[in-house]
C-alpha cells in the first residue's frame, strides 16, 4: 500500500482520542517486491488482560458460574473455530455461504462507491473475499476495514487478502481494527462526523453469541452512530442438527482453548484442563444453544488469592449461540430502535442475511 494510499484513507489517525484509547499503528512491510504495508490500528480502550481478568473473576463470582466468551477467540482459538467451520456437521457455515452465493449481488447493492465496510469479528475473511470481489466487479472503490480482538490472525488474514487485492491495482483499500465489538462501536461513535457512509458487516451468527437483549444493545450502539449493518443470523429450530453441529469433538477442543487463554491471561495455571469435560445444551427460555465447561470432579481454583469451588459435574458457561427465526431479528432490531429494511433467506427461511438501519 503507498503512502498516499495511507494519507487518503479517511480520518484513520485521528478518528479516536488518544485519551481514550491505546491506540497504535503497526506498518508491516509483506510480499517483496511490492512491499505492501499491513496497517493495523489499536483502538482498545483498555489492553486485553485488563478487559477480561476482571470479567473472569466476575464469572466465577456468579450463582451461575461463566467465563467470558472472548477467551475463545485467541490465534489458537480461531485456527481450532476454522476446524469448526470445516465440519461436516456444522451447517451454520456451509448455510451462510451457499446463501451469500445466491444474493451476494443483492447484497453490495446497498453498499455504494466511496463507501467504508467494517466487519465485526472478521475472523478467516473467506466470506469477506466474496463480498469484495463482487465490489470490485461492480466497478466500486470501497475501504474495507477488518475488527477482531487477536493482532496476529488479523494481520496474518489481512495479508492473506492484500494478496487477492494488492493495492497497486485494486480499488478494495484495506486496513484492520484491534479491539472489541465495544472498542468498534466507541470508535466509529468519534468518527460519526464523516460524510462517509460506513456499513458494518457481521456475519456467522456471532451476533447471536449474545442474549437477544444484548443484540439489541450491541444494534442501537451501532445504528446510532450512522451505520447501516448487514447480519447474517441461524434461524433453525430442529434442535437434532443444532446438537449435532454444537456438540461435536471439534466443539469441545474449541472450548476447552478457553481454559488455557485463561491461564495465559492470568499467569498462573489456575484451570487444569484435564480436570474439565465439555457439554451443550439448548435453552428455550432465551432460543439458544449453550456451551459449558463442566467439572470432571471436586475442583478449587486459585486465582490472585482467592479460592473458587467446584462440585463434580458443576458447569461453568462458555458461549451461547442463538437461533433465532426472522420474527425474532425483527423484534431484536425494532428494540434497537433500528429497522429492517431488506433480508435474504435461504429456501427453507432457517438462515437469513439482514439489512438494517437506524429507524428515521
Amino acid at each position: 500500500m503507498s503512502a498516499a494510499t495511507i494519507a487518503s484513507f479517511p480520518n484513520f489517525r485521528d478518528s479516536y482520542p488518544a485519551s481514550k484509547s491505546v491506540l497504535h499503528t503497526t506498518q508491516l512491510v509483506v510480499g517483496a517486491p511490492c512491499k505492501e504495508l499491513i496497517q493495523l490500528h489499536d483502538i482498545r480502550q483498555q489492553p486485553t488482560a485488563q478487559n477480561l481478568v476482571p470479567a473472569i473473576v466476575k464469572g466465577l463470582s456468579a450463582p451461575s458460574k461463566d467465563l467470558p466468551s472472548l477467551l475463545l477467540w485467541n490465534d489458537h482459538g480461531l485456527s481450532l473455530y476454522d476446524t469448526v467451520l470445516e465440519s461436516p456437521d456444522y451447517y451454520p457455515a456451509t448455510r451462510e455461504w451457499s446463501l451469500l452465493h445466491t444474493v451476494v449481488h443483492k447484497i453490495t447493492h446497498s453498499i455504494s462507491s466511496g463507501d467504508r465496510l467494517v466487519e465485526l469479528g472478521a475472523g478467516n475473511m473467506k466470506k469477506t473475499a466474496l463480498i469484495l470481489q463482487t465490489l470490485q466487479a461492480q466497478h466500486k472503490s470501497v475501504y474495507y476495514v477488518a475488527c477482531d480482538v487477536d493482532r496476529v490472525a488479523l494481520r496474518r488474514c489481512i495479508r492473506e487478502l492484500q494478496s487477492i487485492f494488492p493495492a497497486h491495482k485494486s480499488n478494495i483499500k484495506i486496513q484492520g481494527l484491534v479491539g472489541t465489538y465495544e472498542d468498534c462501536a466507541a470508535w466509529l461513535a468519534c468518527d460519526s462526523s464523516n460524510a462517509q457512509m460506513t456499513t458494518l458487516l457481521w456475519l456467522g451468527n456471532s451476533m447471536a453469541n449474545f442474549t437477544p437483549h444484548e443484540a439489541s444493545e450491541y444494534i442501537h450502539s451501532f445504528l446510532r452512530t450512522g451505520s447501516s449493518m448487514i447480519v447474517g443470523l441461524d434461524g433453525s429450530e430442529d434442535q437434532d442438527e443444532i446438537a449435532r453441529s454444537y456438540e461435536a469433538q471439534t466443539n469441545r477442543e474449541f472450548v476447552l482453548n478457553g481454559l488455557d487463554h485463561a491461564n495465559e491471561l492470568l499467569d498462573t495455571a489456575a484451570f487444569d484442563v484435564d480436570h474439565w469435560d465439555f457439554m451443550g445444551r439448548w435453552n428455550p427460555s432465551v432460543w439458544m444453544h449453550e456451551a459449558f465447561y463442566v467439572a470432571k470432579k471436586d475442583l478449587t481454583v486459585h486465582i490472585a488469592g482467592a479460592e473458587y469451588h467446584f462440585h463434580r459435574g458443576e458447569t461453568m458457561r462458555s458461549i451461547r449461540s442463538g437461533k433465532w427465526p426472522k420474527m425474532k431479528v425483527m423484534d431484536i432490531c425494532n428494540d434497537a430502535g433500528g429497522q429492517l429494511i431488506d433480508s435474504w433467506m435461504n429456501q427453507q427461511n432457517s438462515y437469513g442475511i439482514y439489512l438494517l438501519r437506524k429507524k428515521a
